[in-house]
């Protein structure tokens, strides 16, 4: 198959909503209650995807079992969304708009914004495993989901959070490793769910993850004016695309990503 013909960021980026909507519509239990709408609001507002894209990219790169990579894609998205609404909480950054809405806890209260994050955590892990009743794949979602709740601990997603909080403002790669790129490089993972590739292979998709996710970071920075310089990211989005260079033309999807991020970095 041409890259041409391969589904375009917005298509997997709907595909990624209708799998979210479902995730949570299932979850509601038919009663939806205050924290419930929480949830749905922090998660269906809009957002990149870029996470739960990247997997689905490197899914069809790896030729991967797309029904568990999807899963992973899912939980990834709901654990995303759940850190982002401790981000922004008045005792964290103390964020007003997010996704060119008002913060959860703006609109639902804080307590509610807390619980509404704690169970999209719950939610999360839950996702990635329930109802799988095959043990091989139960076996392989079972390892994800560990991985999926070792990004929520002082060495990684908290300990990120820590570090920003100690200095406002700061841009440094340890912060990316910290803050950002565990969820990249879990979408990667995820992205090998099922995968017949090679191990050395797949440690190469994995390290594309971990950078990939130092990139958009950096990006991010540029947009934000937190750096002034674009030559540490051109650096790293460089370093990013040569580790496709193992996969020719497969990797058209996820260089279109990278051109994403070159092309917002500018905007």
């Amino acid at each position: 198959m041409s890259s041409a013909a391969l589904p375009t960021l917005v298509a997997d980026r709907t595909f990624v909503d209708d799998a979210l909507e479902t995730a949570l519509r299932d979850h509601s239990g038919g009663t939806p209650n205050p924290v419930f709408q929480a949830m749905r609001f922090a998660v269906l507002t809009g957002g990149q995807r870029l996470r739960p894209v990247l997997a689905l990219r490197i899914g069809r790169l790896a030729n991967a079992d797309i029904r568990l990579v999807t899963r992973g894609a899912v939980s990834i998205e709901l654990f995303h969304c759940a850190s982002l609404i401790v981000d922004d909480l008045p005792c964290m950054d103390d964020e007003m708009m997010r996704r060119g809405q008002p913060t959860v806890h703006r609109q639902f209260g804080e307590s509610t914004a807390v619980l509404a994050a704690f169970s999209l955590v719950a939610l999360a892990a839950r996702h990635a495993t329930e109802g799988v009743t095959c043990p091989a794949e139960a076996e392989r979602l079972g390892c994800f989901q560990q991985k999926l709740l070792r990004v929520l601990d002082c060495n990684s997603l908290v300990g990120g959070q820590a570090m920003d909080l100690a200095d406002p403002g700061c841009s440094s790669r340890r912060l990316a490793e910290l803050k950002t790129a565990p969820l990249f490089k879990l979408a990667a993972r995820a992205g090998l769910l099922g995968s017949p590739l090679d191990e050395p292979l797949r440690h190469q998709i994995t390290k594309l993850g971990h950078e990939f996710g130092i990139s958009y970071q950096l990006m991010d920075d540029l947009n934000d004016g937190h750096a002034t310089s674009r030559e540490a990211f051109e650096q790293q989005l460089s370093q990013t695309r040569a580790l496709l260079s193992p996969f020719g033309a497969s990797a058209a999807e996820i260089q279109d990503m990278l051109d994403y991020l070159e092309a917002k970095s500018i905007a």
